[in-house]
């Protein structure tokens, strides 16, 4: 009595129109949501069995939580996508055939590494997961369905993710159910849902509950004939519309009764079996407890039947519906309906189910599908009450989850092994590994599950329980894991990365030495302890040479890089991030280090001024970190520093996107408060104090004084002094700055000190301005602009972003006029720092009316583009109290004394002229890329953008164009 559908001729056209769509114009998501036993599955299931032949068609199963069964459903798709194609042409697909990432869930693309990569496996895979299924789809449609997704485990709830922001070709339909019902305000998939809703690609589909005619056709379908409207109406009365319930309630009315309960409700049918099916339908409860198929020799060993006894048994399960056979295997009609036979089986039965679904499972792994067999035994060794066979179990799942890359659920699992470790005997015996190394391993989990505050925990306890002086290169490894975690809730850590190296045995072999060596150089950069680190940085680089690692090489180029252009040394930093980046990607290090080159090329570009590259390199960096899985992390770090450039280049909408859509994914601690002062800063300037306060107050709850690197420290004081202005609490304000600017090293870190003196020059001027009544508070705020004076007296000025700045404060300080600083600014192109140097010059005394006037609008006209609304108000003022005119059009900015611009004239922006010399000097697209620091793919963009504008058909042409327009020839005399 096979289910059956009714209706849903709507719902199914939805369906069938993002198919269409897929196809026509990229990948489509559909989430359909509702209650349990509405008709998700039968919906889905009708409309894949409608689509064209040619299409592929793949599903998975999320599996009920409790088992620690990480990527179940993608599991499922890819192994059935991997049949279809077959291994030779899969593996074809894939970068190194999947031997990486793909193969530690699918053996037959090949034998992945024994021992999983625990910081770059998960980009890996998930890299193959997107490249495979875009590849199959280059071939035929694909539509991938994912089942039961408010069960789905923290690693496929991430991947699904990562696959919808991600798939770019067409040919991609993701179909996802879920029961909306199980969804309360803590469920860890209403955020995911939220995040993907906002996608133009996702659509959400709530089938409706069905009418009283479509329950009456539901009904007569079930019973074979059609029976009276009173009945048919009672029916819908009490079902409300849910098929599942329809079909329970007209298989009850047929026996003749009308439970009342609704577990009494599903179990109709299973009641008016033989005893033997109902005994086979419990033993099947039991085995696929955690929902998902149930294969026919897995249920023959858990019930001891021979296969005709056993077929006997089920069949009829089968015809009555309740069990629906699909190959090789067997799968409740419904969750729901497993749920009440699994409650209906006496207590010590079930134990003894248990046991016998524990001990098939150890004896034959592939009675259940790759990945999922320790995972399944260890569940029901636990269920079972078998301690000393569950503990193992947990701790062979836990390496499972591992090798997939699966970490929240390998902590999860860990920390189910630590609970029992007193209670069994010999607990080192039993595993091959002492409590240290469960503890190591549990905390390394935390390091990529997001877990911080736990991970330092359990590092922490493992770290007390270990003899460090007889097991150095173990203590060695733990206070590195442990700093790290320390690092991402805003700790500095250098404690333990110092005793890390302290523990070091003399004449330690290259191989031991560089890692704590090359993970020390860099947190001292960030710690702005430039000499130290660079000398650690170079002896971990000659470490990493000495001994082959790339992994270490390219940390401490990285390191080197990044201090060079702090140092202003802008092309040997960026040779030597290149240079990272390069060894990382040959050694297949996948995008750590790639998306940190990024990161650091940015902020060196920033830092110099040149925004428009720093811009192109984040949304290259970005685009790598989404690639790759890396959003909520290193992605994140990224997003947070690339909204810098953006917001100094006027694109404020898309530095608030940036920076909002890094909060929302919960990113470590250190990047969100990197991100809430960023965005605080936006808040301030657009006029709304409140938010920038609740902001900067976010961002000090986690650096705190605590946080010393400068570069964090220092924007993070800034925003807060100008929060304090804003508030008009100038003591408050005072206060702030006085101990920023309290402590040694401020001359190594002038980038980020020279916008703090700025804003407390401008604070001193605002004290002064009020104290005119207050000699105490007059002596106490030119005392306080003295201070400010002497330091950057003694401050260098690297680049001209500094230089800007000092100009800024040399006239805020009175100590000059605002000539320069207004020059400063328009050369770089900062137009929010222009704005205001133009309204404090418009201020300066005997500056001449028309001359203010004109500083003034062209400030307004800025401020209003940009929507900084305070800047804007403060501009208002000063033109109500000058009487001045802001309604003149604003002048164009009179141009430099220079030729004509040929270029500019045929509407190429700065970076197309750029690359267009290239392309008339002969470059390839790759060349390009290496002499202007940005991949090749965006190279070529730009080419493809330049041959447009010109209205020309190759390169060949355009460099011929530029040849003949004497774009590029050097200026005569």
């Amino acid at each position: 009595m096979a289910s059956v559908l009714v209706a849903r001729t709507a719902e199914l056209a939805v369906l069938a129109d993002a198919y269409a769509r897929a196809c026509e114009a990229g990948p489509v998501t559909v989430l359909v949501g509702g209650e349990a036993g509405i008709g998700k599955s039968r919906l889905v299931a009708e409309f894949a069995a409608r689509l064209p032949s040619r299409t592929r068609v793949v599903r998975g199963d999320c599996l009920e939580a409790g088992g620690g069964f990480a990527y179940a459903p993608f599991i499922a798709a890819m192994r059935a996508l991997v049949r279809d194609l077959g291994a030779e042409r899969a593996a074809g697909l894939l970068p190194g055939g999947g031997r990486l990432g793909l193969a530690h869930w699918l053996p037959v693309l090949g034998v992945a590494p024994d021992e999983p990569d625990p910081v770059y496996g998960r980009a890996r895979l998930y890299e193959d997961v997107l490249t495979l299924v875009e590849g199959a789809a280059l071939e035929r449609p694909l539509a991938v369905v994912l089942e039961d997704l408010h069960w789905a485990d923290p690693s496929s709830r991430e991947l699904l993710a990562f696959l919808v922001h991600n798939l770019s070709g067409p040919g991609v339909l993701l179909v996802g159910t879920y029961r909306s019902t199980d969804l309360d305000e803590r469920h860890p998939l209403r955020p995911v849902l939220a995040g993907l809703a906002r996608s133009p690609r996702v659509r959400l589909l709530e089938p409706a509950p069905l009418t009283c005619d479509e329950v009456g056709g539901l009904v007569a379908a079930r019973l074979g004939y059609r029976p009276e409207r009173g009945v048919v109406e009672e029916i819908a009365r009490r079902s409300e519309g849910n098929p599942l319930f329809v079909e329970a309630l007209a298989d009850a009315g047929a026996q003749g009764g009308t439970p009342r309960r609704l577990r009494d409700l599903l179990l109709a049918g299973f009641r008016v079996l033989p005893d033997g099916s109902r005994g086979v339908l419990h033993a099947a409860s039991v085995a696929s407890a955690w929902g998902g198929g149930l294969a026919h020799r897995f249920l023959a060993s858990v019930t001891g039947l021979d296969d005709l006894a056993l077929e006997d048994a089920i069949r009829p399960a089968v015809d009555r519906g309740l069990l629906l056979a699909d190959g090789g295997g067997y799968t409740f009609r419904h969750a729901l309906l497993r749920q009440a036979v699994y409650e209906d089986v006496l207590p010590s039965a079930r134990a003894r189910l248990h046991k016998r679904a524990g001990a098939a499972l150890q004896a034959d792994p592939d009675l259940v599908p790759d990945g999922r067999a320790a995972a399944e035994e260890a569940a029901h060794w636990c269920a079972a009450g078998e301690k000393e066979q569950a503990f193992d179990a947990l701790w062979r799942a836990a390496a499972s989850a591992r090798a997939v890359h699966a970490h929240p659920e390998q902590l999860r699992i860990l920390e189910r092994v630590l609970r029992q470790w007193d209670g069994i005997t010999e607990p080192e015996r039993v595993l091959g590994a002492d409590r240290i190394d469960v503890l190591h391993r549990a905390a390394e989990a935390c390091l990529s599950a997001g877990e911080a505050a736990r991970g330092v925990d359990l590092a922490s306890e493992a770290l007390a329980a270990l003899d460090q002086e007889r097991d150095p290169r173990r203590a060695v490894l733990l206070l590195e894991l442990r700093s790290m975690l320390r690092h991402r809730l805003g700790d500095p850590a250098l404690d333990d990365l110092r005793a890390a190296v302290a523990l070091l045995p003399d004449g330690a072999p290259a191989a031991v030495r560089g890692r704590p060596l090359s993970t020390l150089a860099n947190r001292l950069f960030l710690m702005s302890s430039p000499d130290e680190s660079r000398a650690l940085a170079a002896e971990a680089l000659a470490a990493g040479r000495e001994s082959g690692d790339a992994r270490v090489r390219a940390w401490a180029l990285l390191t080197l890089g990044s201090l060079d252009g702090a140092a202003g040394d802008l092309d040997a930093g960026l040779a030597r991030i290149a240079e990272a980046a390069e060894i990382a990607r040959a050694a297949g290090e996948s995008a750590v280090p790639l998306v940190i080159a990024a990161m650091a090329e940015a902020d060196a570009l920033h830092g110099m001024g040149l925004d428009e590259r720093a811009a192109e390199v984040v949304a290259s960096g970005m685009e790598t970190a989404r690639r790759a899985g890396l959003d909520r992390d290193q992605g994140a770090g990224l997003a947070a520093k690339g909204a810098e450039p953006l917001w100094e280049l006027g694109r404020w909408d898309e530095a608030a996107a940036l920076l909002r859509g890094v909060l929302a994914l919960d990113p470590p601690p250190l990047f969100r408060a990197l991100a809430q002062v960023n965005l605080g800063f936006l808040l301030l300037a657009q006029g709304d104090a409140a938010a920038a306060g609740e902001a900067a107050d976010a961002a000090y709850a986690v650096m705190g004084d605590r946080y010393w690197g400068k570069a964090f420290r220092l924007p993070l004081h800034d925003l807060r002094c100008r929060v304090a202005m804003a508030r008009d609490d100038l003591a408050a304000a005072d206060g702030i700055l006085a101990r920023a600017l309290d402590g040694p090293g401020l001359s190594e870190t002038s980038r980020f000190v020279w916008p703090l003196l700025l804003t407390g020059a401008r604070l001193c001027g605002e004290r002064l301005a009020r104290s005119a009544a207050d000699p105490g508070a007059a002596r106490g705020a030119r005392e306080r602009l003295a201070e400010l004076r002497d330091l950057a007296g003694r401050l260098p000025v690297i680049g001209p972003v500094q230089h800007a700045y000092r100009a800024s404060f040399r006239a805020e300080a009175g100590d000059q006029g605002w000539d320069e600083a207004v020059r400063a600014w328009r050369e770089l192109g900062r137009p929010y720092r222009l704005a205001w140097a133009l309204f404090r010059a418009a201020e300066e005394p005997g500056v001449p009316s028309v001359e203010a006037a004109e500083r003034c609008r062209e400030a307004a006209s800025i401020a209003a583009r940009l929507g900084a609304k305070l800047l804007l108000r403060d501009i208002e003022l000063l033109a109500a109290r000058a009487r001045l005119s802001l309604d003149e059009p604003v002048p164009e900015p009179a141009p430099e004394p220079a030729a004509p611009d040929p270029a500019r004239r045929l509407g190429l922006t700065r970076r197309e002229t750029e690359v267009l010399r290239l392309v008339a000097d002969g470059r390839s697209n790759r060349q390009i890329a290496e002499a202007l620091f940005i991949s090749a793919r965006t190279a070529g963009v730009h080419v493809s953008n330049i041959l447009a504008k010109l209205r020309v058909a190759s390169r060949t042409e355009a460099a011929a164009l530029a040849h003949r327009l004497r774009l590029f020839e050097p200026p005569a005399g």
